[in-house]
C-alpha cells in the first residue's frame, strides 16, 4: 500500500507539472496572438493612410502641376488639340 501512495503520488506531481506547463503555454500563446493582432490592425491603418496618400499623389490637378512647375510644361490652347479618330477608313482628323 505504501508503495502503491508513492507511485499515485509522484503520478499527480507530474500531472500538476504539466497543468502548469500547459497554463504557462496558453498564456504566451495567447500574449502572442494578441501581438499580431495589433500588428495586423496598425498594418491596416497604414494601408489605409498609403492608400490616401496615392489618392492625393495621383489627382489629375496635382500632376498637371507639377508638370507646369517642374517641367515647365503648358495646357495647349483649343487650337493646337486635334481628335483622330480611330476605326474609320482614311483615318480622318477632326477638329
Amino acid at each position: 500500500m505504501n508503495r502503491l501512495n508513492v507511485v499515485l503520488f509522484g503520478a499527480v506531481v507530474l500531472l500538476a507539472i504539466a497543468v502548469v506547463n500547459a497554463q504557462h503555454r496558453a498564456r504566451r500563446l495567447f500574449v502572442d496572438l494578441q501581438k499580431e493582432k495589433d500588428l495586423s490592425e496598425q498594418l491596416v491603418a497604414e494601408w489605409n493612410q498609403l492608400q490616401i496618400e496615392q489618392g492625393t499623389l495621383a489627382s489629375s490637378h496635382r500632376i498637371e502641376d507639377g508638370a507646369v512647375r517642374g517641367l515647365q510644361m503648358q495646357v495647349p490652347g483649343a487650337a493646337q488639340v486635334r481628335l483622330i479618330v480611330v476605326g474609320e477608313p482614311g483615318m480622318q482628323e477632326a477638329r
